[in-house]
């Protein structure tokens, strides 16, 4: 196989691109509006719920005192950190208390990280990674990372957006790989690109090639400017940046190229035997299904959100591409491709 003949087939390609002004508006301004327009939408719950959950603990803290491996007990204490200390029978109001341990006290607006607590009564607190026995009493306060309809609400609104962008590389090809063949078709050019010295291998390659440069560079690009809007827009609520997290990295980087691949090959062999694009375009939407189907699946329950299973399936759609390439080459045939042309 010569590459270069291939090359020679996907800048041409390229360049019929850049000129239609309908595959244009697909590869832009589709994407562009997945990116920029949806997140914004997605965000607006996250960051209500976000605000409910933190608008009551707002704390600022003066620290005048560090203390650190001492038993503090009966003490009321202000504006002091405290590390790898022992609290019992006290009252601390103000304060910062990491790694120690807490029994039969009262804090009011402190932040406690790391450390056990019992018996204990617990006002406007921040807390994290804390263990908290059924003695204690919790009011007003937040516990870091354990808002639990937040994180669900987060899954599912990213997941959806996740399956929005995956879209990006299956739904172009449908239109850029349906005119690949069909729109050689319609413009009288079929027959001098198949009377070339070009294999089928390099013309399928320069065909699939293409198509894939543009879907998939159209599809990172979307993917970085979605995280940059919902990143700048939940963060300062949140108090950290959510994406890209690693569900998000394996669907793009592994599923989404894998997708397109699966995309592209069938909706050429399409094209190569139907003589109407919109005949093309229709059958090759069906394969926006799989992708749906597991994101519905995933949504409701039957999968979980972890990256195992967005791997499992990453992989099984690059071993389905493979087979599918292997079709590809054994029924694309320049011969009869002319014979069917009218």
């Amino acid at each position: 196989m010569r590459w270069d003949r291939a090359w020679i087939v996907a800048r041409k390609d390229m360049a019929e691109f850049w000129r239609n002004k309908y595959i244009m508006m697909t590869i832009v301004l589709m994407p562009m509006f997945i990116s920029l327009v949806l997140p914004v939408v997605y965000v607006v719950p996250i960051n209500q719920l976000a605000r409910q959950s933190t608008s009551e603990v707002n704390l600022e803290f003066d620290i005048t005192a560090t203390y650190s491996n001492i038993t503090l007990t009966n003490a009321i204490m202000y504006d002091a950190l405290f590390e790898n200390v022992a609290i019992k029978n006290s009252i601390l109001n103000g304060c910062i208390v990491r790694n120690s341990t807490v029994e039969n006290s009262s804090f009011t607006e402190s932040h406690l990280e790391l450390s056990q607590v019992k018996d204990s009564m617990l006002f406007r607190c921040y807390m994290v990674d804390l263990t908290l026995d059924l003695g204690n009493t919790v009011r007003e306060s937040q516990y870091a990372g354990e808002n639990q309809e937040l994180e669900d609400l987060k899954a599912v609104l990213f997941n959806v957006l996740l399956i929005l962008l995956v879209m990006i590389p299956v739904m172009i090809p449908t239109v850029t790989a349906s005119y690949s063949f069909v729109g050689e078709k319609v413009n009288r050019s079929l027959e001098p690109l198949l009377a070339t010295p070009a294999t089928d291998l390099e013309l399928l390659a320069g065909k699939s090639g293409s198509i894939f440069l543009v879907s998939m560079a159209s599809t990172w690009v979307s993917f970085l400017l979605a995280t940059i809007v919902v990143d700048l827009l939940t963060g300062p609520v949140l108090g950290y940046y959510p994406l890209p997290n690693d569900y998000w990295i394996v669907g793009v980087l592994v599923l989404a190229p894998g997708m397109c691949a699966m995309s592209i090959l069938t909706n050429v062999i399409i094209s190569s035997k139907v003589n109407d694009v919109r005949v093309s375009q229709q059958i090759g939407g069906v394969l926006i299904l799989p992708i749906l189907m597991f994101f519905f699946f995933t949504l409701a329950g039957a999968l979980s959100t972890d990256i195992v299973p967005m791997f499992a399936f990453s992989f099984g759609v690059l071993a389905a591409d493979v087979v599918i390439l292997w079709i590809s080459l054994r029924v694309f045939n320049r011969e009869e491709i002319l014979v069917s042309w009218k």
